[in-house]
């Protein structure tokens, strides 16, 4: 952990007091990649504050005045998803204690949360400690943990792709068998990936796919405008195109006897979210279209009677990550509260939070 001494900058001046002291340390409030927005909350508004938004990638969030609560602000932003090594400085008149978020002690001064701090020159690392080896399987650490939230807080549905990319041969097998990896009902493995490597088929596809788009904007009624200006797919943009599908039915009855299609969907469901995870953490996107009618695109691919394409997958380099979900930002729909769908004996009936812990 690094404590510095910083002198104020004149260029400061105009900004609230947190964020001129926030620059004044030499710490950036945005910057390309990390974060697009800064929020400002102070201190005393700690008990309504949308720790769940605030929690989300892609922003510095700035407490004034929030130094003696970083204890308390830390716990929250974990508990709701931020990674607790995520940069963090605290800063105090002229000294800055810059490290990772949950081992920033409390104290006077502004607290500044967010990926910016790390290009700072106050920044050091919190270590990892190391973890031994666990008999019978290999055991993960809080750092491991970490990186997990971090990837899939930062996971996104994506749309927008960069033009005449490639993707190595490599990189798209390890994906495909990070897909295969996924946990399936009976270990039925009911997933099958078509690559479309043909531009008439990808064109064709993309033609299925406008054609359900004008029909769904047709069934959204006053909202149909407002529909038809997002982006809803990359077909013709993206370096891969893959069709996730069911084969037809094994005859499985292993955990699946009384709900058998539901079962073989969410098995399918969790080997694309391998993919998608294994995507994002090569720091490649992955855009789920799910706007078409099954029948001519299984026709179209030549799929078994009782084969069914599920989804069609845009794969590829971005220019960059959204920020948070692109229906958010577009102000489509937001992120409801992890909260809300979570409740305790009965429909509706809110979990305590200290449920996990308590005892039958």
């Amino acid at each position: 952990m690094s404590r510095s001494e910083i002198r104020p900058d004149p260029a400061c001046c105009g900004l609230p007091p947190a964020l001129a002291a926030v620059s004044a340390a030499g710490i950036a409030l945005t910057a390309p990649g990390l974060a697009s927005r800064c929020v400002l909350l102070d201190a005393g508004a700690l008990d309504t504050a949308d720790w769940s938004a605030l929690a989300e990638p892609g922003q510095t969030r700035v407490f004034a005045d929030g130094g003696p609560q970083a204890t308390r602000i830390a716990a929250e932003l974990q508990r709701h998803g931020l990674a607790a090594d995520t940069p963090a400085a605290r800063i105090d008149g002229e000294t800055v204690v810059a490290t990772g978020l949950a081992a920033l002690a409390a104290g006077a001064g502004t607290l500044v949360v967010g990926e910016t701090v790390r290009l700072s020159r106050h920044f050091e690392a919190t270590p990892a400690a190391a973890q031994p080896a666990a008999p019978g399987g290999e055991h993960y650490g809080p750092a491991d943990a970490r990186r997990l939230q971090r990837l899939l807080a930062g996971r996104r549905d994506m749309r927008h792709f960069r033009r005449g990319e490639r993707i190595a041969p490599e990189t798209l097998q390890r994906l495909l068998q990070a897909a295969h990896h996924a946990p399936s009902v009976g270990m039925m493995q009911p997933w099958r990936y078509l690559r479309i490597s043909d531009p008439a088929r990808r064109e064709a596809i993309a033609a299925l796919v406008a054609r359900e788009r004008d029909a769904t904007a047709s069934a959204m009624g006053e909202r149909a405008a407002e529909f038809l200006r997002l982006k809803v797919e990359g077909i013709r943009e993206c370096a891969e195109l893959l069709v996730a599908a069911l084969p037809p039915d094994d005859g499985t009855v292993f955990g699946r006897r009384t709900m058998p299609r539901e079962m073989v969907v969410c098995s399918l469901a969790c080997s694309i979210q391998n993919l998608w995870l294994a995507a994002r953490v090569e720091n490649l996107g992955l855009g789920w279209v799910s706007m078409f009618e099954p029948q001519p695109l299984a026709e179209l691919l030549a799929m078994p009677a009782g084969a069914m394409p599920l989804a069609i997958l845009c794969l590829g380099p971005v220019e960059a990550f959204y920020p948070a979900p692109m229906l958010e930002i577009e102000g489509w729909r937001s992120r409801r509260p992890w909260q809300d769908a979570v409740y305790e004996n009965a429909w509706g009936e809110p979990a305590s939070p200290n449920s996990a812990a308590s005892k039958a």
